[in-house]
């Protein structure tokens, strides 16, 4: 019995994670906080679901 594939990534959500990284290598924490909220109501929006 082969492993259940795994869905592939989602490019949104890639997207916002890099972001996030590259805020936080910047110290920049108010982007930081807008690329955290911006990628759960990405999540809500279109996977329907939230991250925790």
């Amino acid at each position: 019995m082969s492993a259940p594939e795994e869905p592939e990534p989602c490019r949104t959500c890639q997207e916002f994670d890099l972001d996030e990284a590259v805020a936080r290598s910047e110290h920049d924490g108010s982007r930081e906080t807008d690329c955290r909220v911006l990628r759960q109501r990405h999540l809500a929006a279109d996977h329907d679901k939230r991250s925790g």
